[in-house]
């Protein structure tokens, strides 16, 4: 419940996003009613421990030991819905796996995740799952024998965004294409989020490297619980309807880390270093959207023993529609409501003239 609790403040605090107006001149929203788009794109996960300061062997020979973690995912297809600003999108493996050109054994994965985006602030919340994966370290080639069906990755967070900027500069027509970016502008970001993750089995460590880790060699879990900031600066470059967008940002943040064995667990508390980079180019139309996007999301923990790094990136192409309606400028309302005084006071004047 705790969890749940903590992602509510956060949607509380993004309901919020739509307050403050935009410059009309930079930034066209949509009275949006429905929007849809499908894509076609390659995920990519890697998990490496690294054994440190083991007195019986060399930086180099404990570097060479990291184990390196790898799912096997052919290209996946998924869908995305957003409704009134609130976005949800679904991606799932191929059932036939036409896409696969290398033959080996595949690992499941799904994801999901959901975004509302405004003007000062926006709400990510996200959950993803891996299972069965390859595994190799220096010296040992990424073989078909090195393959474990027991291994499972999965991670669940929430990202609270400030856009210090919004009135001119649009994240969600950046990322999001659900806004229309009708001059080039940028942002500082501000980046808060809540983030789970663990990678667990059996025997984590492979039998020919567990000599390097010391009192880790049965490691069956690592878990984590953390709370992270990245401050970076995103920008969207546009020319009539098509546009290029990207974001760079990083930061640091308080971690508790679990480590499970056969006889029992402990905690530690680290301090992670994260970085994130994002980057969109297409066309934005006002009924049809499409383009290519890539994004990645890289971590690093350490403790004095090990050392964990993580990296998730992907990158696909996408093709949209939508159902909307343009919103009035503030000068549009102004000149509505400006002939709406003038009509009246015409027609007060027309009543005066027939009493005569």
């Amino acid at each position: 419940m705790k969890h749940f609790r903590i992602f509510f403040l956060f949607f509380l605090i993004s309901a919020a996003a739509y307050a403050g107006d935009t410059d009309t001149n930079y930034v066209q929203r949509f009275k949006n009613i429905f929007a849809a788009k499908v894509f076609l794109n390659q995920n990519n996960f890697t998990y490496a421990i690294t054994p440190q300061h083991n007195s019986a062997f060399t930086k180099q020979q404990l570097k060479d030991a990291e184990v390196i973690f790898n799912p096997y995912i052919p290209p996946t297809m998924g869908v995305s819905l957003n409704i009134y600003g609130i976005g949800a999108s679904y991606t799932f493996k191929l059932k036939n796996d036409f896409l696969d050109t290398m033959g080996r054994a595949t690992s499941a994965f799904k994801q999901f995740q959901m975004n509302i985006y405004g003007t000062k602030f926006g709400f990510e919340a996200y959950y993803q799952d891996y299972q069965r994966f390859y595994y190799h370290y220096k010296g040992d080639e990424e073989l078909v024998k090195n393959y474990n069906s027991d291994i499972r990755a999965y991670q669940f967070g929430a990202n609270a965004i400030m856009i210090f900027n919004g009135q001119k500069f649009s994240y969600n027509a950046a990322f999001n294409q659900t806004v229309l970016q009708k001059k080039s502008a940028g942002s500082m970001l501000l980046m808060m989020s809540l983030k789970f993750n663990e990678l667990k089995a059996d025997n984590l460590i492979p039998d020919s490297v567990k000599n390097y880790f010391g009192s880790y060699t049965e490691l069956q879990r690592n878990r984590n619980y953390s709370y992270q900031m990245q401050l970076g600066y995103s920008f969207d470059l546009t020319k009539k309807s098509f546009y290029f967008s990207g974001l760079v940002a990083a930061g640091a943040g308080i971690q508790n880390q679990t480590y499970s064995f056969p006889m029992g667990k402990f905690y530690k508390i680290a301090f992670p270093l994260v970085g994130r980079g994002k980057a969109s180019a297409g066309y934005n139309g006002k009924f049809l959207f499409t383009g290519i996007y890539a994004n990645v999301d890289v971590s690093q923990s350490s403790i004095r023993a090990i050392k964990t790094q993580q990296m998730i990136y992907s990158y696909g192409v996408f093709l949209g529609f939508r159902a909307v309606k343009y919103t009035k400028s503030k000068g549009q309302l102004k000149a509505d409501a400006k002939r709406q005084k003038e009509a009246e006071k015409a027609a007060a004047k027309k009543k005066k003239v027939k009493k005569k």
